[in-house]
């Protein structure tokens, strides 16, 4: 593609990305709306409900929804197609419903993965620009060709602010439903919050779509509308701000403007504050004596770390439960941390319930695990400590010297913080 081509390609892009933020609206909704703004009787919450969605969440969610779906999914397509993530069935109307809401060029990107002749996949673009979902249906029938790739494309696609008030009649409840399934298999603290919203806000919207047109039927509606409207909202913040440096400045400078409205300072701030403790490990930190400590499990079942209880023992140790964390192996929250120093050393046990300890190898593999068991700890007796850890792979049977698997780079980072300590012992 020379020069002109790619001005233009992006000048178009940018075009619709200002379109998604401008929250372009259905006529029967943009009616709707309106009577509410203009009846008198109208609660202010539920009047000041609707423009927090119209001038705050609906346009930068639509924001992050454009990039992700046109530019993210693009890049990444390869990744994604050679992934191992189950792809879901999905039916040509299902298909047709997400490409209609695409750029053209993303379009084109998407139907470039089926198996069928070049003309067939013009008929089956000009069918989207239309808007003609028999059409695309038909085609993709006729052609019988295998749709995987694509639905492994579209399924990674994520729903635009306006979604739910498009829908008709029991449209809306049966999307709920789906919703509420989607989030049961995320593994993610945003999941777990957006999960809750959702199932917190679905009675209130089957009452309203049973013709329950009371006033307590309205304010619970939008109460919980509300709810689910500002956990969307941070659930998109921490993903803009997680891939915030893969935002463009054009992109950004279209972006940052929405966060500025007055409906949206103070929600941004508190989101922001409890992103960034988040960000910092939280209220993570293991006590100064913590080598000294007597709080010691006197159970064979704990492996205990080779440290020196010393000088820096302590921060060394927290700082190496930090790096596994932020590196993605373990969840990176207090708790999940406070249990995984107490596993490798049987020190201070926590309090409670205690939650599971899930290992992230890398590659699908828990090499780097075994290597940490091996390397860092008195005993490498780690069949018995497998049970107190839960990932994609257990290497069972297998003798230490499989720790050589685990990641070069991973291997690096735990010879600095332990130099010695994890040289390998055959």
């Amino acid at each position: 593609m020379n020069g002109i081509d790619e001005i233009s390609k992006k000048r178009l892009y940018i075009e619709g990305l200002k379109q998604a933020i401008a929250l372009p609206l259905p006529e029967e909704l943009s009616r709707d709306l309106e009577e509410i703004f203009q009846d008198d009787e109208t609660e202010e919450d539920i009047k000041e409900t609707m423009r927090f969605w119209i001038e705050v969440e609906g346009p930068f969610c639509n924001a992050i929804v454009f990039v992700h779906n046109n530019r993210f999914l693009v890049e990444e397509k390869e990744a994604i197609l050679n992934g191992d993530e189950e792809t879901p069935f999905m039916m040509p109307d299902v298909i047709f419903n997400i490409l209609r809401t695409l750029l053209k060029t993303t379009v084109m990107e998407f139907l470039s993965v089926l198996q069928i002749p070049s003309n067939e996949k013009a008929q089956l673009l000009d069918c989207v620009e239309r808007d003609d979902k028999t059409g695309v249906s038909s085609l993709l029938e006729r052609t019988q060709c295998d749709t995987t790739a694509l639905a492994k494309l579209c399924s990674n696609c994520m729903d635009c602010s306006s979604t739910g008030f498009e829908m008709k009649g029991d449209d809306l409840a049966y999307y709920l439903d789906h919703v509420v399934s989607f989030l049961k298999k995320k593994e993610s603290a945003d999941g777990e919050k957006m999960l809750e919203a959702v199932k917190r806000f679905q009675p209130s919207a089957e009452v309203l779509l049973a013709d329950d047109d009371s006033d307590e039927a309205l304010n619970n509606y939008f109460a919980d509308y509300r709810h689910f409207l500002e956990t969307d909202l941070a659930t998109n913040l921490h993903y803009y701000w997680d891939w915030y440096d893969d935002f463009t400045l054009k992109e950004r400078n279209l972006i940052e403007p929405i966060l500025d409205n007055p409906l949206a300072v103070d929600l941004v701030n508190r989101i922001w504050k409890d992103y960034e403790a988040a960000l910092l490990g939280g209220s993570f930190s293991l006590p100064d004596d913590f080598f000294h400590s007597k709080c010691v499990a006197d159970d064979t079942e704990h492996l205990h770390i080779k440290l020196s209880v010393e000088d820096k023992g302590t921060e060394l140790f927290t700082e190496f439960i930090n790096y596994v964390a932020e590196k993605g192996y373990i969840e990176d929250s207090p708790a999940v941390k406070n249990l995984f120093a107490y596993r490798l050393t049987g020190y201070y046990r926590p309090e409670g319930d205690l939650p599971t300890i899930v290992w992230n190898g890398k590659n699908g593999k828990s090499y780097e695990l075994i290597y940490i068991l091996r390397h860092l700890c008195d005993r490498a007796d780690y069949k018995k400590m497998r049970r107190f850890f839960e990932g994609p792979e257990w290497v069972k049977e297998k003798d230490s010297s499989y720790a050589h698997s685990a990641d070069s780079e991973f291997r690096r980072k735990m010879t600095e913080f332990y130099p010695g300590v994890c040289e390998f012992k055959k």
